[in-house]
């Protein structure tokens, strides 16, 4: 069979796939969620009758672009809760996608393909699109993007899509660290490209720019929503504080410590003095996410969905422990079906335990170290001596 005839099959395979992936979501698209209900409906209806204006006069509490995208969304015919749910669809084929490019770039083998499917069948991708109805494929798209030409040396262009997917969700910031150590330890690039990043916003907000609104609203809306949402240090999501009493003191001191933890990471890849490879800049981008959504107070069920996504790319990277995506999709799924159908099919802090062990799993990874397979080989090693 020849080359072209191959790439014919994998082409109509994946074209199948996502259309099953469409068609098993369309079944969840008539479910109305809270959010659904209390706010997304609200802004379409809002913004049908008043146009972008209502988001000049400061209409939700999320950025302007993602509400310039439900916008236009109302000038297209159809129901709002069709042409909402399939806006954040499109993106989960472009997210996977896009995956599937960062497994290509790190990978030769013929199966990778296959990462693409894997990402558009996690349950939390399904489940955020087509029934929660919510965006969270958008800014992850963008992250990927980012990381995907991070790899590719285009830093600049990087930096510039890292903020495209920070004027969507403020959660762009949980792989941040991956930037400032790659800065330091590598060296490959400026520091105002950081600037790009507050620049991407500004690029996504013009619109409603022009017509008045104050360039300061692109960055306040954030500092709203992070008060909206500290009434608990948790919200059914699998992290330390599923452990730790309600008391946001704790949440306070847990903050300074994941600020140490990250600085901890720098410190040893700069005493390393060796360049991060490619496929460390992988996993250093998952074990941010993770230590970020573990150990920062007021997360939510959703904030984990970058780290769903991610997980599945590195283990099509590094093909073992594939119990560290199991672990990761899982307990972000146990915290969906609290939201969305009322129930814990499992306690979440058993899940917070296991994120605890695929973190700390990680951190050995990345610093090479086994060892509890090194004392085994020892072992081994002196019994053959002494026979």
């Amino acid at each position: 069979m020849t080359k072209k005839k191959i790439l014919n099959k994998k082409v109509l395979l994946i074209i199948g796939l996502i259309l099953v992936s469409i068609l098993v979501k369309y079944f969840f698209f008539s479910y109305e969620s809270g959010d659904y209900k209390r706010f997304l409906l609200k802004w379409y209806n809002i913004l049908d009758e008043e146009g972008l204006m209502s988001v000049v006069n400061g209409l939700g509490n999320y950025n302007p672009p993602y509400l310039t995208l439900l916008y236009l969304l109302t000038l297209l015919p159809g129901p709002a809760i069709i042409k909402i749910k399939l806006l954040s669809v499109v993106f989960d084929i472009l997210m996977g996608f896009i995956g599937y490019l960062i497994v290509k770039e790190l990978d030769k083998g013929k199966y990778n393909f296959l990462s693409w499917v894997v990402i558009l069948f996690l349950p939390t991708v399904i489940l955020n699109s087509s029934m929660w109805a919510q965006c969270d494929s958008i800014y992850t798209t963008f992250v990927l993007l980012s990381l995907y030409l991070l790899l590719k040396e285009k830093y600049s262009l990087s930096f510039l899509i890292l903020g495209i997917s920070f004027s969507f969700k403020l959660q762009f910031i949980f792989i941040l660290p991956l930037y400032i150590i790659l800065y330091f330890v590598n060296k490959k690039f400026s520091i105002f490209n950081f600037l790009l990043i507050p620049l991407g916003n500004i690029l996504m907000c013009l619109p409603v720019i022009f017509m008045g609104m104050p360039l300061i609203n692109c960055f306040t809306t954030y500092l709203e929503q992070t008060t909206d949402y500290s009434v608990y240090l948790t919200r059914n999501l699998a992290n330390i504080y599923e452990l730790l009493p309600n008391i946001k003191v704790l949440g306070y001191i847990l903050f300074v410590i994941t600020g140490l933890m990250f600085l901890g990471l720098l410190i040893y890849f700069l005493k390393r003095k060796k360049e991060i490879t490619k496929k460390e800049m992988v996993s250093i981008g998952l074990l941010s996410i993770l230590i970020a959504v573990y150990f920062l107070p007021f997360m939510h069920e959703r904030y984990m969905f970058m780290a769903d996504v991610l997980s599945v790319i590195w283990y099509f990277i590094n093909k073992k422990k594939i119990y560290i995506p199991i672990i990761i999709n899982l307990s972000s799924l146990a915290g969906y079906s609290v939201y969305l159908f009322g129930f814990k099919w499992m306690p979440l802090w058993i899940f917070s335990c296991l994120i605890l062990l695929v973190i700390i799993s990680l951190l050995l990874d990345i610093m090479n170290k086994k060892p509890w397979s090194n004392k085994l080989a020892k072992k081994a090693n002196l019994l053959k001596t002494a026979q």
